[in-house]
């Protein structure tokens, strides 16, 4: 979108538009209850801040890529149509498409002086088909408050019916790697990525003291951070999912990564909301289906 349409979007003392890394365009939301940062290549939130908080919910990366056809590490990147690997063709980059791929501005809305709301959307292309052959329209609805909602929709436009798997690859920014604790996933089975995809059982509370990648399924619909070392809890609430996924690369998987510092994975933990492995969703032409995210700080 040329910067004379971007203004017709933006809202006095609450949205504004401006050059970011690498060119892109940032969407910069300020309002009374708190800022947010959006790259609208990939249609990614990166920063959201409490007005009345001192650190950022999120993690962005130092190191991050802003080129055209690199994904930006660390806020909320959109992984869609497929999740991880493209099982159909290994040679595709990992978590689709659309989070290395500019978005258009669809509306904007200042809902109070508390609540700002910015839809984001994009369909398919010859750029696209030849990566994945189906025509789609798909929109992502962020509204900025006390609380950080995503909904991401997918519509089916064309005449064949498709199958996606999908994430909002949240990066939250943790005080302490070793004090953090994830709860709401106790007794719940998951997929052990690092045990070849073993079947496992989580055992009290999510915790991190090395290498942890792991897919959740049949996950409730709240799940919570604990972060003592930045004395908070983090609610991550969930609908149109039934998976979840929690990684952190730990030490010598993060060396390994140019766009991460050597101790960024003390820094954050990846608490994912999404359809994912056998969490498939199928959409019928002429239909759509949504995924949404919302993540908010609650008291002790």
């Amino acid at each position: 979108m040329t910067n004379e349409k971007l203004r017709v979007y933006g809202i006095p003392d609450h949205l504004k538009f401006r050059e970011g890394e690498g060119g892109f365009p940032f969407i910069v939301i300020s309002n009374r209850s708190a800022k947010a940062l959006i790259s609208m290549y990939g249609a990614q939130v990166l920063s959201f801040r409490l007005n009345d908080e001192h650190e950022d919910l999120l993690f962005l990366s130092q190191k991050s890529y802003y080129d055209e056809g690199k994904a930006i590490r660390g806020g909320i990147p959109v992984c869609w149509p497929w999740f991880g690997a493209d099982l159909s063709d290994p040679q595709r980059h990992n978590h689709g498409f659309v989070r290395n791929t500019p978005w258009t501005v669809l509306g904007t809305k200042a809902v109070s002086d508390l609540e700002t709301r910015v839809k984001l959307g994009v369909m398919e292309s010859n750029k696209s088909k030849a990566l994945w052959p189906y025509a789609f329209a798909l929109e992502l609805e962020i509204s900025v408050g006390k609380a950080l909602t995503l909904e991401l929709t997918t519509r089916n436009t064309g005449n064949d019916v498709f199958s996606i798997t999908q994430a909002l690859h949240s990066y939250f920014q943790v005080g302490n790697i070793q004090q953090v604790k994830v709860l709401g996933l106790e007794n719940t089975r998951y997929f052990d990525k690092l045990d070849q995809g073993a079947q496992k059982t989580q055992t009290g509370g999510v915790t991190v003291s090395e290498e942890v990648d792991r897919i959740y399924t049949d996950v409730k619909k709240e799940l919570i951070i604990d972060d003592p070392a930045f004395d908070r809890r983090i609610q991550i609430s969930s609908t149109g999912n039934n998976t979840a996924v929690v990684w952190n690369p730990w030490m010598e998987t993060t060396a390994k990564m140019a766009d991460l510092e050597n101790d960024d994975y003390q820094r954050f933990i990846c608490v994912e909301t999404g359809n994912v492995a056998t969490d498939i969703v199928q959409i019928p032409p002429g239909s759509e289906s949504s995924l949404q995210t919302k993540i908010q700080i609650i008291p002790d």
